[in-house]
């Protein structure tokens, strides 16, 4: 094999595995917290002990489960108790073509208020992708579906997404979906990495690990 095929096939695998490689444990995460709070892509008090970084691909079967099986406990019973601020940003790899425009058509449905419900929506309906349904979805949500188009088109959600992508590379994110898990440090995050969908179980462990070191 070519050495240079190596790495990036190291990361397909990853990638379709649904990753078990890792950011390192216990880093600093750069550049990844919200700016202004106004975010639509956060959801969580902006004063809570612990942060999740989620990246993901919307096309990636292992974020799908994570986002329709684990998100909705963890939401329930550390987002919306004021313990767990959570942050979702875009990963889309080159190995699914659709999931550049499910990423930025939820950033879309976003600007109209809906971006977790059009996330929700993508990756529960995840083997439609195929068939372009994304101002389908955004009727079905009651979105302005023309102002939802235009937004498709102008560029500014795709430069966000791959801002994002970005984002993953400085941080050694490698694979999807992976979470960047931790507290706020002098406008850092200083915690975990880890790959892969998780059960909730797990997520549990971690965060309530955190909140015990924290009191």
């Amino acid at each position: 094999m070519p050495r240079r095929l190596a790495p990036f096939l190291s990361l397909m695998l990853l990638a379709i595995a649904g990753g078990h490689s890792t950011a390192a444990a216990g880093a600093s995460f750069e550049g990844l917290l919200p700016s202004t709070g106004l975010e639509f892509n956060v959801v969580g008090s902006a004063d809570a002990p612990v942060t999740i970084i989620e990246f993901s691909d919307l096309q990636c079967h292992h974020c799908a489960r994570n986002a329709l099986n684990t998100f909705p406990e963890i939401k329930r019973n550390y987002i919306d108790t004021g313990k767990v601020r959570y942050v979702a940003r875009d990963f889309p790899l080159a190995m699914h073509p659709f999931a550049m425009p499910a990423a930025i058509a939820a950033r879309c449905a976003g600007e109209q208020g809906k971006f977790w419900e059009y996330r929700h929506a993508v990756f529960d309906r995840q083997n439609e992708l195929a068939n372009a349904p994304f101002d389908a979805l955004a009727a079905e949500l009651e979105l302005d579906v023309p102002r939802f188009a235009a937004c498709r088109k102008d560029g500014a959600q795709e430069a966000a997404v791959r801002k994002d992508v970005a984002l993953a590379g400085s941080n050694r994110v490698a694979s999807t979906p992976t979470f960047l898990l931790g507290r706020v440090v002098n406008g850092k995050l200083e915690g975990q990495g880890f790959a892969g969908a998780k059960p909730y179980a797990e997520f549990a462990a971690r965060i309530d690990a955190l909140l015990a070191a924290g009191k």
